[in-house]
């Protein structure tokens, strides 16, 4: 005797159907809130995903992931090696929309700062440098190397706790050009310059000062050595330069102004 299986019953209803449906959605914004941290990260995923239903998925996917991976990306403390004449230290930064770069922050040391209220003259163990003589005293094989494979430079101007803060950020500006010159002339042509300007030292980074490096009247250059495409510059130096152990934060100067040279 054959036994009879129950069969399946009548088909979902459409109700059912809707139900269930909308079950499959409630999964998915469970996931998608499980990435994010704040109610206002939340608000931003469910928003985005209701548009995926009525305008462009792809789009807003890829914020949704862009934001997500920002969040993911595990904090990686910088790298920092010491060469014959300098301190070299490797930083990554995201832009607002989580795209990244990746940084080489050169500091020469305490023996090569610029001359108190100079904006063109260096000194080496306090003694003046040449002008015909500063970019071969100053640039050691580690730092030609640096700026030889830097896909974008970045030349950084200073000055110290010391003097009025108006003349102080001019002087970092011509600083900043005046290491342009010097950093600059060893790039290959095709490569871009840009000038920083960080102004005055204004808030102290103990783990900075430290007996190498001193962050008063450093001669400090950046190689841009990866960008992702549509990264910001100026938003992912400026996130890959904060709260790092031994580089002072933006907040440590009393400007941020990034301009492209060339």
């Amino acid at each position: 005797m054959t036994a009879t299986l129950p069969d399946d019953g009548p088909p979902p209803s459409k109700m059912r159907r809707r139900a269930m449906a909308a079950y499959r959605w409630s999964d998915r914004f469970q996931w998608l809130t499980s990435l994010f941290k704040t109610p206002a990260d939340v608000g931003f995923a469910i928003a985005s995903t209701a548009v995926v239903g009525t305008v462009s998925g792809m789009t807003v996917l890829d914020a949704i992931e862009s934001r997500a991976n920002r969040q993911l990306t595990p904090h990686v403390e910088e790298r920092a090696r010491t060469t014959e004449k300098s301190t070299m230290i490797e930083i990554i930064g995201h832009d607002k929309a989580g795209r990244r770069g990746v940084f080489e922050v050169v500091v020469l040391n305490k023996d090569f700062m610029w001359v108190r209220a100079s904006a063109d003259a260096l000194e080496r163990q306090g003694k003046t440098i040449a002008a015909t003589e500063i970019a071969a005293t100053l640039l050691d094989a580690d730092t030609r190397v640096s700026l030889a494979q830097a896909r974008e430079i970045i030349a950084v101007g200073t000055a110290s706790q010391e003097g009025e803060a108006a003349a102080e950020l001019e002087r970092a500006r011509k600083r900043a050009l005046r290491t342009a010159e010097i950093a600059g002339g060893r790039a290959p042509d095709w490569v871009p310059i840009y000038t920083l300007t960080l102004g005055q030292y204004r808030e102290q980074c103990a783990a900075c000062e430290t007996t190498g490096t001193s962050w008063q009247r450093p001669f400090i250059f950046i190689s841009v050595k990866d960008l992702q495409d549509g990264t910001v510059l100026a938003e992912a130096l400026s996130d890959a330069m904060t709260g790092r152990e031994n580089l002072p934060s933006p907040s440590s100067y009393s400007a941020f102004e990034l301009e492209k040279l060339r």
